[in-house]
């Protein structure tokens, strides 16, 4: 009998980097709340990348090259940053206000975001610059591993290593698109981007499109913070 359970290292390289970025944040989070020293921030990100370029994980999902899917890619990631941006962008602050009371984390309260301006590019534009590479180039990546890669395949079928994104199913779609939606404070937007990137995972074959997508839109969306001062966004 053949055997087709994943490979251990398959596993960890999906998953590891992924685990280091949310363990760091706990680690921080316990005994700073959202005020810990921005440059930890790099100092994750450099620790992040350095795994995920030992693991190699896109050598264990399907990640060849499709026709139209780099276009297609960018234009969804665009639409997601609209999407996320929007909202809190419009000259009616009665909108921006009821969006961040109902739309984020804990609804019917207001977010404090005053921590997210250790950032700000006038005081610290290297910590601004690092922030808004890792967020776009290592965090965007790490996650789609981690979401669609690994997760949505997983949910999918216990052997997962070789099931191609056509075949994974609606509850692993949803699911995976809802747990994403709660790892960033803006739900409702993280739950649109979930959806978006989990279909072009599907639609082309290939993780290469919600890569690139999700990097878009982290990309524009720091861009937005730094152009804009909109440091809540971060």
């Amino acid at each position: 009998m053949t055997d087709t359970s994943p490979s251990p290292i398959a596993t960890r390289a999906l998953t590891w980097p992924f685990f280091l970025w949310i363990a760091g944040l706990v680690v921080l989070f316990l005994p700073h709340g959202f005020d810990f020293p921005a440059y930890v921030y790099a100092v994750k990100t450099l620790l992040c990348a350095a795994l995920t370029l030992y693991f190699k994980p896109w050598r264990y999902v399907p990640f060849h090259a499709v026709k139209g899917a780099t276009p297609l890619g960018i234009l969804i990631g665009v639409a997601v940053y609209l999407l996320w941006a929007l909202p809190e962008s419009t000259p009616w602050p009665c909108v921006t206000e009821t969006y961040r009371r109902w739309l984020v984390m804990m609804p019917g309260t207001l977010p404090d975001y005053s921590a997210s301006w250790c950032y700000a590019y006038s005081e610290h534009p290297t910590l601004a610059i690092l922030k808004l590479i890792g967020s776009a180039f290592v965090i965007a990546p790490i996650e789609e591993f981690f979401f669609r890669g690994f997760m949505m395949r997983w949910l999918s079928d216990k052997t997962w290593q070789k099931l191609p994104f056509c075949e994974v199913s609606r509850y692993a779609f949803w699911v995976t698109a809802t747990v994403f939606a709660f790892e960033p404070d803006r739900y409702v937007g993280g739950l649109l981007a979930g959806i978006a990137y989990g279909a072009l995972a599907i639609r082309t074959g290939s993780l290469r499109a919600s890569i690139i997508a999700h990097v878009v839109t982290n990309l524009l969306l720091g861009l937005h913070v730094l152009l804009f001062d909109a440091y809540g966004f971060w």
